[in-house]
């Protein structure tokens, strides 16, 4: 499912939260009610109110046709979202395919546990090709930062129109990756909330756990699951212990073509060290 090389970005400096969610995000409308899930201790949250990228995030990937924005187009509520706009290229089933996305350091010591929330929403299509919508990285054992291609990562997806996670070493190349493909078709023309668990420290267990999602409030099983590697494997990969977090990686990336051109929004993201949770699904649509 992947590339077998990409292009390396240097890490950037340790950025100051621009967005917290120790402030109520803005109303755009008389009576709105601020975001839920953004008041456990430690959780950062953004609204994309501001009608930009917030700050702290920085472009990552820039692959293919598409473009990666915030603006007013659809939003889960208030006026804005990150707006992954017309992402097209590449040919299905081969590798290769359009990313556009942001990147994000967390702040130091944010732990090895990650909870996230993420409204989603998708047309016209729903992909056959890999779409990653989100990942955390950390460090492998002993180390305590470096370089985007040292870290190990967990990553909340879609494939073969199916939900998906996965568990990766370094990338590149990113693989032998430990691959659990849902039952669960994406939603599609309509808003989703997505929620997942990273427990990089897992109790007393000699690997980190197994990533864990929500839809809706509902976890996602796993009838199939699998290791991906160039060239194959049956060997799982060891998923190293956490000690902290350290970069978020959000926005749309596509490891095969997409030969639809495809729409995706994403609002009100929130990560933090407890479960954020979300709010009963809105009525079907949204703003044009």
């Amino acid at each position: 499912m992947r590339a077998r090389r990409r292009s390396w970005v240097p890490p950037l400096m340790l950025v100051l939260l621009g967005v917290s969610c120790a402030h109520p995000r803005p109303a755009t409308q008389a009576g709105e009610r601020p975001a839920p899930g953004c008041e456990p201790p430690g959780t950062l949250c953004w609204d994309f109110e501001e009608g930009r990228i917030p700050a702290g995030w920085t472009p990552y990937r820039d692959e293919f046709s598409g473009t990666l924005r915030v603006d007013d187009t659809r939003a889960y509520r208030g006026r804005y979202a990150l707006h992954a706009r017309a992402l097209a290229g590449g040919t299905e089933g081969s590798q290769g395919g359009p990313k556009k996305t942001l990147r994000f350091e967390l702040p130091a010591g944010f732990g090895p546990v990650l909870w996230g929330r993420v409204y989603v929403y998708t047309s016209p299509a729903r992909p056959m090709s890999h779409a990653g919508l989100f990942n955390a990285r950390y460090p492998r054992p002993g180390r305590t930062g470096g370089a985007m291609d040292t870290l190990d990562w967990y990553e909340v997806a879609t494939y073969r129109q199916r939900y998906m996670a996965i568990w990766h070493p370094p990338e590149p190349p990113g693989f032998p990756e430990w691959v659990r493909l849902s039952d669960t078709p994406l939603v599609l023309g309509d808003w989703a909330c997505l929620e997942w668990l990273f427990d990089g420290a897992n109790g007393t267990q000699p690997e980190a756990a197994e990533p864990r999602v929500w839809l809706d409030g509902t976890e996602l099983q796993w009838p199939e699951t699998f290791v991906f590697s160039e060239p194959p494997t049956q060997q799982r990969p060891v998923r190293e212990k956490v000690t902290d977090f350290t970069v978020l990686e959000a926005g749309v990336f596509l490891y095969q073509g997409l030969p639809v051109p495809t729409d995706w929004w994403l609002d009100d993201l929130a990560v933090g060290p407890r479960r954020i949770g979300c709010e009963p699904r809105p009525r079907a649509g949204g703003a044009p």
